[in-house]
């Protein structure tokens, strides 16, 4: 029985820590000036700040990519590029409501989901 446990707890630790990793962070600017918002703060467990209040998103891996699941007045799905510096719509809302093109990570800003 310890043994089982013991295995249990290892297994927990091992894929709580991948899972830490998951998370993307960063401001991502919308390159659709006509979409609905203008730029989304994602920060780790899961916070998002797309400019109308404190959001939630998760990630997903599907067919070996990542994809991005906003929370924020419907869901959003983005998918995510392999260098994780542009996210693209990959459904017909997110594309009709979100962006037409693509999210860009602005390296050089430093937001933070202080929440």
């Amino acid at each position: 029985m310890k043994k089982i446990l013991f295995s249990f707890v290892l297994l927990s630790i091992f894929v709580s820590s991948g899972f830490s990793s998951e998370w993307i962070k960063g401001t991502y600017i919308n390159q659709d000036k006509s979409g609905a918002f203008k730029e989304i703060v994602f920060c780790e467990n899961g916070k998002a700040f797309p400019g109308a209040g404190h959001r939630t998103y998760k990630v997903e891996t599907k067919n070996n990519e990542k994809y991005i699941i906003l929370n924020s007045n419907g869901i959003f799905k983005f998918r995510v590029s392999k260098d994780e510096k542009q996210l693209f719509p990959a459904d017909a809302f997110t594309k009709s409501w979100g962006t037409k093109n693509s999210l860009i990570l602005d390296s050089s800003r430093k937001d933070t989901c202080n929440w």
